[in-house]
């Protein structure tokens, strides 16, 4: 098993990037039309891409605006990933107005990090560009 990692500086403060990660209304605003979040450890995070394939995982870690991990995986199995089989950490540091995002994605069977990686990177930009400066 194998990891993906990404990293991405958003112009916007901590406590936004957070909700974006966190809350069902944050989710579809960069991931995908659908999203259910349960942001406590063991609550259910979900969410629904443009293309219908579906992400299914709980939260484990919740730090308030610093870091977050969730277990992750696709609803059908989707590359060789079942719901929950892999895990996702995000760490969040905010500096001068804006946050450095690090992401890391642990566990991925070794011929899906590179899809992966694509799609942590497409997506985190997608974030970046829903995220007004300010």
């Amino acid at each position: 098993m194998r990891l993906a990692s990404h990293e991405v500086t958003i112009a916007a403060p901590v406590e936004v990037v957070w909700a974006h990660l966190t809350t069902a209304e944050g989710l579809v605003r960069w991931v995908g039309p659908a999203a259910t979040a349960d942001p406590a450890p063991g609550g259910v995070l979900r969410w629904t891409h443009p293309n219908g394939a579906t992400v299914v995982g709980r939260f484990v870690e919740l730090v308030p605006h610093r870091r977050l991990v969730f277990t992750y995986g696709w609803e059908d199995g989707l590359m060789g990933v079942p719901p929950e089989s892999t895990t996702v950490e995000i760490d969040l540091v905010e500096q001068d107005g804006a946050t450095t995002l690090r992401l890391v994605h642990h566990g991925l069977p070794p011929e899906v990090v590179k899809d992966h990686e694509h799609g942590w990177a497409y997506f985190l930009n997608e974030l970046r560009a829903a995220l007004p400066a300010g």
